[in-house]
């Protein structure tokens, strides 16, 4: 019997789900910080985990195959990993739920959904808030993989165009797909731009000065993709010039978002708190049971990331 070993901060709750999901495993799990047992960890040839803690590499000598617990993997591509050992990554149902939030804020803008709220708490009937029309205007969605495509289609339901951006145009049966290199040409008509993509070398700080300045008074960013794929000061800057309209962040370069941050109490900023895509059982181990069944009968495991793009 095969062993997978869960390093995990909620192993309590993977395990039960991932013994039931391929019970043909020795599947054993302890939390990141806690002592685990070197014996049998040196057995273990497969490893479910988010972060790898220091020397766990060094205790797992027969490791040959790593599944990340969600879809970002960058945390894990700067590690001296062998590249005998695949990686594995899993974006489970997370297009839903990031669709969701996006839809979420933007509809919470278009519906005046505050301003209503205010005048409620005035009681006064405010009919002049008339919700703001969406048909037509441009949405952009940079990082068109499964979560961007279902954001795209969630985006395009509300009567927005929807423009996909990723790192190498493809033809697409149901939407325009363009090279991220010229996402800035249309960032001067458009309504709102999503980031979803992962962070590489190529889209860290992508979101800096030189593109915000393409942008408008009425654009909306979304961040659900990497902190690291917005340039934080250059955003503020953007904000207070007019050249972006709101932020919407659910993701920062450092997390928890230090308490000394700006963007805490910038009027056009909200936060919130790295929730748009809540890695659980039900969403990922539909996305992994394949790999894992693979792995118990010895097979190949499948979808390995490719090291040198980064996902």
């Amino acid at each position: 019997m095969r062993k997978l070993a869960v390093i995990h901060y909620r192993f309590k709750e993977w395990l039960p789900a991932l013994r039931e999901a391929e019970p043909r495993l020795d599947i054993r799990g302890w939390h990141p910080r806690e002592a685990a047992d070197d014996a049998w960890l040196a057995d273990a040839e497969g490893l479910f985990t988010w972060t790898l803690t220091p020397g766990l590499l060094e205790r797992m000598p027969r490791l040959a195959w790593i599944q990340n617990s969600g879809a970002g993997l960058d945390h894990l591509m700067g590690q001296p990993i062998p590249a005998a050992i695949a990686i594995t990554r899993a974006d489970g149902q997370f297009g839903f739920w990031m669709a969701r939030y996006t839809v979420g804020h933007l509809l919470t803008e278009a519906q005046q959904i505050g301003a209503c709220s205010a005048a409620q708490a005035e009681r006064r009937w405010a009919s002049r808030l008339v919700p703001e029309e969406l048909t037509g205007r441009l949405a952009l969605v940079h990082g068109f993989g499964r979560i961007g495509r279902q954001i795209g289609r969630a985006l395009r339901e509300l009567g927005l165009e929807v423009h996909g951006f990723v790192r190498t145009p493809r033809a697409d049966p149901d939407f325009p797909v363009h090279a991220g290199r010229d996402l800035g040409a249309w960032l001067g008509r458009a309504r709102i731009l999503v980031l979803c993509a992962p962070l590489t070398e190529a889209t860290r700080g992508m979101v800096d000065a030189g593109l915000l300045a393409q942008g408008n008074p009425g654009l909306t960013l979304v961040n659900v993709g990497r902190g690291e794929l917005v340039r934080v000061p250059d955003l503020l800057a953007a904000l207070d010039l007019g050249q972006l309209g709101r932020a919407v962040l659910d993701v920062f370069p450092q997390e928890p978002l230090e308490a000394a941050s700006p963007l805490w109490d910038h009027p056009k900023v909200v936060v919130t708190p790295h929730h748009a895509g809540p890695s659980t059982p039900r969403m990922i181990i539909p996305d992994i049971l394949e790999n894992l069944r693979r792995f118990a009968e010895g097979q190949t495991i499948l979808n390995a990331v490719d090291r040198g793009v980064g996902y």
